[in-house]
């Protein structure tokens, strides 16, 4: 089933206190990634992040944080969609919404480091590893990049 999803930037309080839960929810409490790695410095409204609510019929599906880095890339980082909305189109949609976001604003390309469990979605929105595995917080990873 295809869904149509939205991409909220993060302005106020109440947003990023939603994106976090909905972070807690899939990263701590479905895939035990402890709350202390999940959540970091990073998660205010005024640091270098931004964070971006998805949701779709009113309801709280996902979250995402970018991180703008100086050599003219954004740094993907906590991307996850809640398990009941995942298989409907809702990854591809925020990726393809963030990448025309950043694309428009000058940035080259996207880089992250993903699960090995989700390298296959990765690769079919068209990323490549630019790594090897390696572990980050327990769990095998691997460094991927699509120029935008």
């Amino acid at each position: 089933m295809q869904t149509v999803i939205t991409l909220l930037e993060v302005a106020a309080p109440d947003l990023l206190d939603r994106c976090l839960a909905v972070r807690q929810e899939v990263f701590t409490r479905e895939m035990g990634v402890p709350a202390d790695v999940e959540r970091d410095s990073r998660d205010c409204l005024d640091g270098e992040c931004r964070h971006f609510l998805i949701t779709r019929d009113g309801r709280d599906i996902g979250a995402v944080r970018c991180l703008p880095q100086e050599d003219g890339t954004l740094r993907l980082q906590r991307f996850c969609i809640r398990k009941d909305c995942r298989g409907q189109g809702a990854g591809r949609q925020t990726l393809a919404a963030v990448e025309n976001r950043f694309r428009a604003e000058g940035l080259s390309a996207v880089v992250l480091d993903a699960k090995c469990s989700a390298r296959g979605f990765y690769e079919a929105c068209g990323y490549e590893a630019v790594s090897g595995e390696f572990l980050e917080a327990g769990v095998p990873h691997v460094a991927m990049r699509r120029a935008l």
